[in-house]
């Protein structure tokens, strides 16, 4: 009787095995407008979503409100330490952050600039777009390409200052979106505050240089250019010019 029931005990450990197995899918990828992935002369807010979908526009239109003073204008400010040796440049300390003023920017100031063009929500973000221009040909809900062309090398050309910002999924994709959006202006800053160091340590002549610079960078009309998402990585990309 035992045998009988340990038997059927292992059947219906397989079949539960089986079962949960088949009901393991993956996630398909989540579609965005256009808009959200190739911005184009306009700013995006975004929040989590909840219950009562007026919290979550709310929420968003701050975003979009903080968004747009900070990449209007804001200092990145802090302490690096590059060593120069005959191996190179090598960044070993950095303690920056962005600064914005206080402003008392509202979503009155923010339409001075920008109309609002468009809402979308994902199953747990809710995204606003301001814009310059109406959105009807940048409605059209896509996935994230499989790869990206500018993850490893921004793009170049004598008009703007290039940088990329990361950053693996965190419990919000909002978050996580902003949080990549701010690592860009961040290595954004980097990028001005490395060719400052590069130029003292050169100068110096030195086979061996240790330099502290204390940075203080002024931005101005930053712009995103594009968005990318890591399917494999859950990993987020924002590509943002100055």
């Amino acid at each position: 009787m035992k045998k009988i029931i340990f038997g059927l005990l292992a059947v219906l450990l397989v079949l539960s095995c089986a079962s949960s197995q088949k009901n393991i899918n993956t996630p398909k990828q989540t579609k965005y407008p256009k808009w959200f992935i190739n911005p184009q002369n306009a700013v995006t807010g975004y929040g989590p979503v909840y219950f009562f979908e007026g919290s979550s526009t709310k929420e968003a239109t701050g975003h979009a409100i903080d968004n747009f003073v900070k990449l209007s204008h804001c200092y990145v400010l802090g302490t690096q330490t590059y060593i120069q040796s005959i191996k190179g440049l090598d960044l070993v300390y950095d303690s920056l952050f962005i600064h914005v003023e206080e402003s008392p920017s509202d979503e009155k100031t923010l339409q001075k600039h920008f109309a609002h063009a468009d809402t979308f929500s994902t199953e747990n973000m809710m995204i606003i777009i301001h814009s310059h221009a109406p959105l009807d040909a940048l409605k059209e809900l896509q996935t994230f390409s499989k790869k990206c062309k500018w993850i490893s090398t921004p793009p170049q050309d004598k008009e703007y200052i290039y940088a990329i910002g990361s950053c693996n999924r965190i419990f919000n994709e909002h978050k996580a979106w902003d949080s990549a959006e701010n690592n860009a202006i961040l290595n954004l800053a980097r990028k001005i505050s490395m060719d400052n160091a590069i130029e003292v340590l050169i100068n110096e002549e030195k086979l061996m240089s240790k330099f502290n610079e204390n940075v203080n960078v002024e931005l101005h009309n930053i712009e995103v250019i594009e968005r990318w998402k890591d399917q494999k990585t859950n990993s987020y990309y924002v590509l943002i010019r100055m």
